[in-house]
């Protein structure tokens, strides 16, 4: 959880830039450098950091949610159905990870890029910080907007986490080591 907390915190500016990018209407016309000029002269340094609350809640509730899920669910599995140590075991135990991972982690990516997406010259702050954003958010389009994007999520993250975790345990077999 610390290493992708930490390691969010200190990239989270290009997050910012590359999420203020994706949303610009100047189609391709503003690079990367521009946007990063632009966001310093409008909105000060600090705004590089806009975000980086949830971001950084996101990238460790993530790797504890993916590795907790995974490990719980292929002992449960082990002990509950003749499953036993392979392939199937592996498959079911990541692909549940991956859906309770994307279930934990969506509401608070949904923060974090609206907090990214906000930008101080342009109507005031709407938002103090990620709990107040969740909170108005949940007053104003109810529980359901905190999983908007939700199956695009877990379209990248599902596949994502079960070849992570499948890859990971064949490599462990060939190299002589125990399963996860």
């Amino acid at each position: 959880m610390f290493a992708g907390a930490f390691a969010t915190g200190l990239t989270n500016p290009m997050e910012v830039l590359k999420v203020r990018l994706q949303m610009s209407s100047d189609m391709g016309k503003s690079g990367p450098i521009s946007e990063l000029q632009r966001t310093v002269s409008e909105e000060g340094i600090k705004a590089l950091w806009k975000g980086v609350g949830p971001a950084m809640a996101r990238a460790a509730a993530l790797t504890a949610s993916q590795l907790a899920t995974y490990d719980e669910t292929k002992q449960i599995l082990v002990k509950w159905t003749s499953l036993r140590e392979g392939f199937h075991l592996h498959l079911i135990s990541s692909t549940v990870a991956g859906i309770l991972s994307t279930l934990i982690t969506a509401p608070v990516d949904m923060v974090k890029t609206r907090l990214m997406l906000q930008r101080q010259s342009k109507g005031g702050i709407i938002y103090k910080n990620g709990f107040n954003c969740a909170y108005q958010v949940l007053l104003t389009e109810g529980p359901k907007a905190l999983y908007k994007g939700g199956f695009a999520i877990f379209a990248r993250l599902g596949p994502q986490t079960t070849i992570t975790f499948i890859l990971c345990e064949e490599l462990r077999k060939h190299a002589g080591l125990e399963a996860i």
